[in-house]
């Protein structure tokens, strides 16, 4: 899985807190991107965070992204 993250983005500090807990338990590997850095191809605007799943899937809610990277 791969976590989008950027500076001074209220939503990042909780997803980043959930992937500190999930480490061992699953493989993220974090990016930071500026806040106007489109990372999901079909959105027109730019989002973060954004979680990218393994299939190639994306999560862009921050509860679902902490959700996600708790089990």
């Amino acid at each position: 899985m791969r976590l989008f993250v950027s500076e001074g983005v209220p939503g990042c500090l909780p997803v980043l807190a959930a992937a500190g807990r999930a480490r061992g338990r699953a493989e993220v590997l974090i990016s930071t991107v500026g806040p106007e850095d489109c990372v999901v191809p079909f959105l027109t605007r730019p989002k973060v965070p954004v979680l990218q799943l393994d299939s190639g899937n994306y999560l862009f809610s921050t509860s679902a992204i902490c959700r996600r990277q708790n089990l």
